[in-house]
């Protein structure tokens, strides 16, 4: 045991001085964290931006075009008591929205009056331009004040006939949002998982490309496997490499993910994202668990590449094997299934939007990801060390 640990080091520590000698591989490494955390901040900051330009255009007294206001004296009225300032349009209006002249007009038939007087419906148009953002919060605003004044002579036709309004509206719907701050705050953060279990897959890919299938075409393998190390040993070295290397590209990320939670103000949306480094440590932990996986992965696959390039492209492929569950989720975010909790990437991907979302995550989400990842790695690299011993793979043959 003590001949094999020893083995295990000395290549551990072979393949750190080639991992810190390659100096283009780590600059990729490292720069893919950066690279996801400045497409988190970006989009993040994107989206107050956008709400705080949603919320100067609201502020701003909204200005309505009508044609044909003296139609509806009252309906106009009503508008008016909402802070709408309404200016008089001619018969051009249409084409003054389609050209830009205006950005939004409301068009009242010319038999409003007679119409409303003899108590039948009156069809109103509201011309808009829908591909201009800026206006859409106008547009809401007008259209629900108009719902609102509808819903209000109606109740007072149905008054005056001696009809209780509650007999055409038998239920009320109340919405009552349970969610808290922090969780209405996921829905910035939706991509966070997705990003980090995507760094654990790709963060060593050429590292672990390098030592196997890039070791096979130098034909610098079978010199090491002329030796009388046991070949296991050759293997967790190399592995132990990647996996150490994925911590440290880990470690780098959560450490930008936490200066970005301390800085993007994610309080001008309303919400709430208190993220601690003891949750990001929390969610390290649970990110290893993949990660051992998915370089186990990394080297079986490359095992079975014929050069280089090769395995980097059979690994490209293996990037769909977490974005299927990943996906799944984002579409169907209130699926779940305590199954779930035994899959890997779903595994952790639950424990990761859990944690994002200060909820409480039980040991028992721990251990059985943690279960199922030594049990899967074991399987793949004991598979790939009795590889290591076949001339097919070795001599590819």
């Amino acid at each position: 045991m003590n001949k094999f640990l020893q083995t295990l080091l000395i290549v551990w520590r072979k393949e750190w001085r080639d991992a810190l000698r390659d100096k283009k591989s780590l600059r990729m490494a490292f720069l893919m964290p950066v690279y996801f955390v400045a497409v988190f901040v970006a989009s993040s900051l994107f989206i107050i931006h956008m709400s705080q330009q949603s919320r100067a255009t609201t502020s701003e007294p909204i200005k309505l075009s009508v044609v044909g206001a003296e139609q509806l004296p009252a309906l106009v009225d009503w508008l008016q008591e909402r802070g709408i300032q309404v200016q008089a349009a001619d018969e051009q209006a249409y084409q003054q929205v389609q050209s830009g002249q205006l950005g939004y007009a409301l068009i009242v038939p010319e038999d409003a009056r007679e119409k409303f007087a003899t108590g039948e419906s009156i069809e109103l148009a509201l011309v808009f331009d829908a591909t201009n953002n800026k206006l859409q919060g106008a547009i809401h605003f007008v259209r629900q004040q108009i719902w609102s004044w509808n819903a209000r002579v109606g109740s007072l036709r149905l008054l005056s006939r001696g009809i209780s309004p509650a007999i055409v509206n038998p239920v009320m719907v109340r919405d009552l949002n349970v969610a808290s701050d922090q969780k209405m705050g996921f829905f910035v953060m939706a991509s966070l998982p997705m990003l980090l279990i995507l760094t654990v897959f790709m963060a060593t890919v050429g590292f672990s490309a390098d030592m196997t299938a890039g070791e096979r075409e130098r034909r610098s393998l079978e010199s090491l496997l002329i030796t009388p190390a046991p070949s296991g040993a050759l293997l967790l070295g190399k592995w132990l490499n990647s996996l150490s290397l994925t911590f440290l590209v880990l470690v780098v990320e959560l450490t930008l993910l936490a200066i970005a939670f301390a800085y993007v103000p994610f309080k001008e949306l309303g919400l709430r994202v208190h993220v601690t480094p003891l949750d990001l440590l929390v969610v390290l932990v649970a990110l290893m668990s993949l990660a051992i996986v998915a370089t186990a992965l990394q080297f079986l696959i490359s095992m079975f590449a014929r050069s280089f390039k090769d395995a980097q492209t059979y690994m490209g492929l293996m990037i769909f094997i977490p974005m299927v569950p990943l996906f799944y989720t984002l579409l169907n975010p209130s699926a779940y299934a305590d199954w779930f909790r035994w899959v890997p990437v779903l595994a952790q991907q639950l424990v990761v939007k859990d944690l994002l979302l200060g909820g409480d995550v039980p040991l028992l989400a721990f251990a059985q990801a943690w279960l199922v990842a030594v049990v899967l790695a074991a399987i793949f690299l004991r598979f790939t060390a009795q590889q290591l011993r076949k001339p097919k793979i070795v001599y590819g043959v």
